[in-house]
């Protein structure tokens, strides 16, 4: 099974070395290098219109340090490389994902990205929702949604179907709204009514989309796809 798309970053005044990471980076499936940067001023400045998973960067660089960039990507998983020794306590005392002493090796740059796989893989289990519902105001793992559908009786209303197989009514929130609030990327609109988690999509056939939630007759439960819902379905199942 293919793992996920991830989306890199990279950092280094260094054009050389920035070129030679990028070239490795892009040797490596399931890996997109978004943007290279050889100031971190301009990354920085660039950063609010980039979507990223995380970034690459070198350590000592002019204007602002490696470290100094870290500080300021609100939380996003950080690969740090570096021909200097003395930075590494310095790395780990900010969660960095990892040191890569340079010239970079691919196999350890491997090693590396696994662990930023990890590292996200952690933070979606761990993120919550907190909403209005019909039983009150519920804190709940994102983890855990797996379709939401407009209520037959109050269509500003949308009925939340989790994991397990509960259901709540999360009150007066647009499909719009809820794409906002959540994560965007891990949650596909099927049809005018519905809004999916990708991750309890098994797969689709023709109008039908196959979900990983069994029964207890033992079948999947299924959703329907909409025709004019289908192209942005597969685009975004298929990322």
């Amino acid at each position: 099974m293919d793992k996920p798309l991830l989306r890199v970053v990279l950092l280094d005044d260094e054009l050389l070395a920035l070129s030679y990471l990028r070239t490795l980076c892009e040797g490596i499936s399931d890996i997109e290098v978004v943007k290279a940067f050889d100031n971190p001023l301009v990354f920085l400045s660039e950063v609010p219109n980039l979507s990223f998973d995380f970034c690459i960067s070198d350590i000592v660089m002019p204007n602002l340090s490696g470290l100094q960039v870290a500080e300021k990507l609100d939380s996003k998983p950080i690969i740090f490389t570096t021909a200097h020794n003395e930075y590494a306590a310095d790395a780990f005392d900010i969660e960095a994902i990892d040191y890569l002493r340079k010239p970079v090796q691919r196999e350890r740059l491997e090693r590396a990205i696994e662990k930023v796989r990890i590292r996200i893989e952690q933070s979606k289990n761990q993120a919550t929702w907190t909403v209005n519902t019909n039983k009150g105001k519920f804190t709940i793992q994102l983890s855990a949604i797996v379709r939401f559908s407009t209520d037959t009786y109050d269509r500003r209303d949308k009925l939340l179907l989790l994991e397990k197989g509960d259901e709540l009514v999360v009150k007066n929130k647009s499909f719009d709204q809820l794409l906002q609030e959540l994560d965007s990327i891990s949650f596909i609109r099927i049809s005018k009514s519905e809004l999916v988690s990708k991750e309890f999509i098994q797969g689709y056939q023709g109008d039908v989309v196959l979900s990983k939630i069994r029964m207890k007759d033992g079948k999947y439960i299924e959703f329907s796809l909409s025709e004019n819902y289908r192209k942005t379905f597969l685009e975004a199942f298929n990322q």
